[in-house]
């Protein structure tokens, strides 16, 4: 079995459905190797707060991340891009050229996203570069016009392009909105390019057959005994991994 790479996820997405659609966390993850520090999405506002703390635990300063790769621009995966002064802030220039004028239709990409970007150092890419030793874009559109992944040995960091195991095991676009006809093809090339998926909304999973996840989910509850005082944490529970081969 391969040894996995270097990534230390700072959140694991969570699948969840409601009215017929995928929402849910979005995975957020750290790749350190060779001195680099690099950062794979950078979550919505509300993880503002928390990214910072992660990141801290882990001993590492914001400053001290040399890339920030935008897997696409959507509002939950690059709104805390500027959290990194020192950061190439790197995209595929199809993303950044919608990222500038988003379609009326379009509620994922905030209209100012484009603005906000362009105060940033950004990088934007074309074709499939080595960014770092053993890094590679991929190229996955659909879900966004610029969508891409990053390939880190036989680890694949897809963000939404693979959104859940879900979609894995069925082979199709299930779990995903506002995608075009070229997120198919995308979903298929992720399953053969990878051992590992690191997905946008869901934990990593071996792409096997079958296909398993990496660690279970552990669940828990916090919650304020007092406004002034400190919170407490209860663990309430855990779920076994679980293979998506028959998931309905």
């Amino acid at each position: 079995m391969t040894a996995l790479p270097p990534i230390t996820p700072l959140f694991t997405g969570l699948p969840a459905r409601a009215d017929k659609f995928l929402t849910g966390i979005s995975t957020v993850a750290l790749l350190r190797l060779d001195g680099r520090s690099l950062l794979f999405d950078t979550g919505p506002y509300a993880y503002r707060p928390i990214l910072q703390m992660r990141l801290k635990k882990l001993g590492v300063d914001p400053g001290e991340i040399d890339t920030v790769i935008l897997s696409h621009v959507h509002w939950d995966t690059a709104a805390n891009a500027d959290l990194f002064p020192n950061a190439d802030i790197v995209l595929h220039e199809k993303e950044l050229a919608y990222a500038e004028a988003p379609g009326s239709h379009d509620a994922d990409t905030p209209g100012y996203i484009g603005r906000a970007l362009r105060r940033l150092r950004l990088r934007p890419v074309t074709g499939e570069p080595e960014i770092a030793a053993g890094v590679r874009l991929v190229e996955l559109p659909g879900h966004s016009p610029g969508s891409i992944g990053a390939l880190v040995g036989s680890a694949l960091l897809a963000g939404d392009a693979v959104t859940c195991a879900a979609d894995a095991a069925a082979g199709d676009i299930r779990y995903q909105r506002g995608y075009d006809e070229r997120a198919r093809y995308s979903l298929s090339r992720a399953l053969t390019l990878a051992e590992v998926i690191y997905p946008g909304h869901d934990r990593p999973f071996r792409v096997g057959p079958p296909i398993t996840y990496l660690d279970d989910y552990v669940i828990r509850i916090r919650f304020f005994t007092d406004p002034a005082g400190p919170d407490e944490e209860i663990q309430v529970g855990s779920f076994a991994a679980k293979s998506f081969a028959s998931w309905p």
